[in-house]
């Protein structure tokens, strides 16, 4: 069903924009638009590419604008969506697609280290989702975090993409299929749709849980690599490269974003930052006024992402929190979360 309110409208709206200049991964759209042109789709790629203003030259370059592939992944919901679709794209991942980043992730000697390598360099394989690992004695859980404040279809396709695609990528590099113990899905799913996640993941589904996550068998974390792409030395190599190239290539939002992370909790004004980057607080706030956003929302964006993360992984109360974001009290960063995320900090904290 798509959305049928203005309000949906905006709030996609307010998504794209608020990503400004940041890169994004291209190999995630070029897998979608290649699959959906097998399909039969040829033309209305064509015509998406063109209202994107994307060349097929510009989908082969590491990296596109994170606006562009929000609007593309968005416009491939609206017109295609059904539970399902990011697993069967995901069944056309292979690490060579992948480019440097696939090439280090070949070069691991376990799934295990080749997992951690992947959750290291989130970024460089795409996810508008923040995400949380919890280990214990025996399992894995890979849970994907919505900040962004998604439409729950978006979220699902990206959750099917991630999920879908590890597991491919990982028989592909060990030569055998990890256990997937579980697989949690955030919306409700009708009984079809169950049974073909069931099909594709080979265990039980969970719908209407409180996050989108899936959990692995420790000991399947355990098994050798054994299609390696490159020696452990080149792929560090072309890891440099990929690197190099994303930071070269590396926006205002982006750059602003790395020096907030970086701050945590001693976070700088607007004029210290521009004046990092070599330019006027004036000119910092034109320039990202013109890609519909601000210093305010940037700050707030990070204060949320580490809120969530320092929640999820230390568990620490509303008053360390506040403490350890600059907030004068518990309150106000009780008040400001909640505008953020629409839930209190408790609903992100991990059930015992």
């Amino acid at each position: 069903m798509k959305p049928t309110n203005s309000h949906q409208a905006s709030v996609a709206h307010k998504q794209m924009t608020s990503l400004g200049d940041q890169n994004y991964p291209s190999f995630e759209l070029r897998a979608v638009f290649a699959y959906l042109s097998v399909q039969g789709h040829r033309e209305w790629c064509e015509l998406q590419m063109g209202q994107l203003a994307l060349s097929d030259y510009d989908l082969q370059k590491p990296f596109v604008p994170s606006h562009i592939a929000f609007q593309g992944i968005n416009a491939v919901i609206e017109s295609f969506y059904e539970p399902g679709l990011g697993c069967d794209i995901a069944q056309t991942y292979s690490l060579p697609e992948l480019g440097a980043i696939g090439a280090c992730v070949g070069s691991a000697e376990t799934l295990g280290e080749a997992l951690d390598i992947s959750q290291t360099y989130h970024e460089l394989l795409g996810s508008f989702t923040d995400i949380v690992n919890i280990v214990d004695g025996h399992t894995f859980t890979n849970r994907l975090v919505d900040v962004a404040k998604l439409d729950p279809r978006v979220l699902q396709f990206l959750f099917e993409l991630t999920v879908a695609g590890m597991i491919k990528l990982g028989e592909e590099i060990s030569g055998q299929r990890a256990n997937i113990l579980c697989v949690r899905f955030s919306m409700c799913l009708s009984e079809g749709a169950k049974q073909k996640f069931s099909n594709v993941f080979h265990c039980p589904i969970e719908d209407n849980c409180k996050f989108n996550e899936w959990v692995i068998d420790m000991q399947s974390l355990a098994l050798p690599v054994i299609n390696n792409l490159y020696s452990p030395s080149q792929a560090a190599t072309n890891l440099k490269s990929l690197l190099d190239d994303l930071h070269r290539e590396q926006g205002l939002v982006d750059n602003i974003d790395c020096i907030l992370k970086c701050s945590a909790g001693d976070f700088p004004d607007p004029d210290m930052i521009s004046n990092a980057l070599g330019m006027s607080g004036r000119t910092m706030r034109r320039r990202l006024s013109k890609m519909g956003t601000s210093f305010t929302a940037l700050i707030d964006k990070v204060r949320c992402q580490l809120a969530i993360n320092l929640i999820q992984h230390q568990n620490l109360s509303n008053e360390s929190l506040a403490n350890e974001l600059g907030y004068s009290d518990a309150a106000n960063f009780y008040n400001a979360f909640k505008k953020w995320t629409g839930n209190s900090p408790s609903f992100y904290r991990l059930e015992k």
